[in-house]
């Protein structure tokens, strides 16, 4: 009986062993450097520079031999941007008889940071023993975009800017007891009258509700291409360089608004007779990750 114990357990044993060299498994995570692409508008400051984030994910793969691997991976990841923009533009008081406001020296500064779950698919080569090439391609789902920061419109008052574009749209403005701030305007007779707004604007505070009802600022899906290269410190621990390159437009067309320009009358209100310009731009997401990683 003994006999056939120990020959079962090594039956399952050289099994086992054989499919480990096969199949693979890992986790990796690492620093984000990542940035949006696009086009910006004509003759004002409109920047996009790059933002820092993290990624965390596991890894299964498939060995065909010691060169040839195929594979994919889940993965969390923080994308984003560090948007700039500077020069003429306009305020809508929506909470107070849409009044328009414009003004010739507007800044933006918006630290974006968007969650997005990748699932990206490797074909991997290792053509020595401590490097290994990663080339593929990669699908993912939006789970939390975000930003903050501050505009200053032309020295006249600044506002603080928390989006979250995704609760912001249906939930009421969770800002309403962090202050108000009270504004100078010009009415159409000349008079003087103050009117005020929140000191911490949502994602959609400019935007009619009729635009943004059912519609978000961001897509949820995104794809593209990746290349990396991984480095092998021993048989286990590898640290990783990989670029994704987008091929989808992140931004949504209906809610993308110029921040130069509205099609707007002559009077100081915002009416049936204006509406804010939406762009038809093509914005994708470029990041570069550097990973640490134990494959097993």
């Amino acid at each position: 009986m003994k006999k056939y114990l120990i020959l079962i357990l090594i039956i399952v044993l050289g099994v086992f062993k054989a499919y480990s060299q096969e199949f693979h498994f890992g986790i990796r995570g690492g620093m984000n450097f990542s940035n949006f692409t696009g086009p910006v508008e004509p003759d004002v400051v409109e920047t996009y520079k790059i933002n820092n984030g993290f990624h965390f994910g596991i890894e299964a793969l498939y060995s065909f031999n010691d060169y040839l691997s195929a594979g994919a991976e889940i993965q969390y990841s923080q994308v984003g941007s560090k948007y700039k923009y500077k020069g003429p533009s306009y305020y809508i008081f929506f909470d107070d008889d849409n009044y328009l406001l414009k003004n010739d020296d507007v800044t933006y500064d918006l630290n974006i940071s968007n969650s997005y779950i990748y699932v990206p698919l490797n074909l991997l080569l290792k053509p020595v023993k401590k490097f290994e090439i990663k080339l593929g391609g990669y699908f993912g789902f939006l789970i939390n975009p975000a930003a903050n920061g501050i505009m200053d419109f032309g020295n006249k008052f600044n506002q603080k800017l928390k989006y979250n574009y995704y609760s912001d749209k249906d939930s009421p403005n969770p800002y309403t007891n962090y202050g108000i701030l009270n504004i100078k305007t010009v009415n159409a007779d000349g008079k003087e009258e103050i009117r005020t707004t929140k000191q911490i604007s949502r994602a959609y505070n400019q935007f009619p509700t009729t635009d943004y009802k059912n519609e978000s600022f961001y897509k949820v899906f995104d794809a593209g291409v990746h290349f990396g290269v991984n480095y092998f410190i021993n048989n286990s621990l590898l640290v990783g360089l990989n670029l994704q390159y987008g091929l989808t437009d992140i931004t949504n067309n209906k809610l993308d608004r110029s921040l130069k320009i509205l099609e707007a009358d002559e009077d100081l209100f915002f009416n049936n007779d204006d509406k804010l310009i939406y762009k038809d731009d093509f914005d994708r997401n470029l990041n570069l990750s550097v990973s640490l990683g134990f494959r097993f």
